[in-house]
């Protein structure tokens, strides 16, 4: 499915399934300034962060960056990774692979420590049969309620209008779930 028109200057309500190609094409091209600098950086973190683990499932974006803001700052994601993937990765005994990893996982860390214009964070996906989850799965349950319900706001000063969901979020898929 390609990305959506924006409506009131943000994607519409829902988590909108789609490609790098189709991100490109709805926010990048033609635009060769901010925007195409922002997702070079967004693209260069993408390749490091598949390097270093073999494979990322998806990647949710949201932010001003898929919004009508003329100049966004930056791109927001959430890595989604699979636990088993992940664990095997932060704990290879590669102190240099680890810092990367949880850098990736702290938000500005990207920002801070390699220049790159993507606040990333990391979500352990936890496969998980039947609608009930398991002990132990419950964590990544409350996570991923945590970032679906984070990205369809819209700050706003008035604390109601806050908290009530106005916009949509991508799910890029890369790896794909397995």
């Amino acid at each position: 499915m390609p990305v959506p028109e924006l409506v009131d200057g943000h994607l519409p309500m829902g988590r909108w399934v789609c490609t790098p190609d189709e991100v490109e094409a709805a926010f990048v091209a033609p635009d060769t300034g901010v925007r195409a600098a922002i997702w070079a950086d967004w693209l260069t973190l993408k390749e490091a962060l598949t390097n270093a683990l073999g494979e990322v499932a998806a990647c949710w974006m949201a932010g001003s960056f898929f919004s009508d803001k003329a100049v966004p700052g930056d791109i927001d994601c959430l890595w989604v990774v699979d636990t088993q993937v992940w664990a095997t990765a932060l704990n290879s005994g590669d102190p240099a692979l680890a810092g990367f990893l949880l850098n990736c996982a702290g938000g500005g860390q990207v920002k801070a420590v390699y220049q790159l214009n993507v606040d990333s964070y990391v979500l352990e996906w936890m496969p998980t049969p039947g609608p009930t989850p398991p002990v132990g799965a419950q964590i990544y349950h409350l996570k991923r309620g945590y970032w679906d319900d984070l990205w369809i706001r819209v700050r706003n000063s008035d604390q109601r209008l806050d908290a009530i969901p106005r916009r949509g979020y991508l799910e890029v898929i890369l790896d794909g779930y397995r």
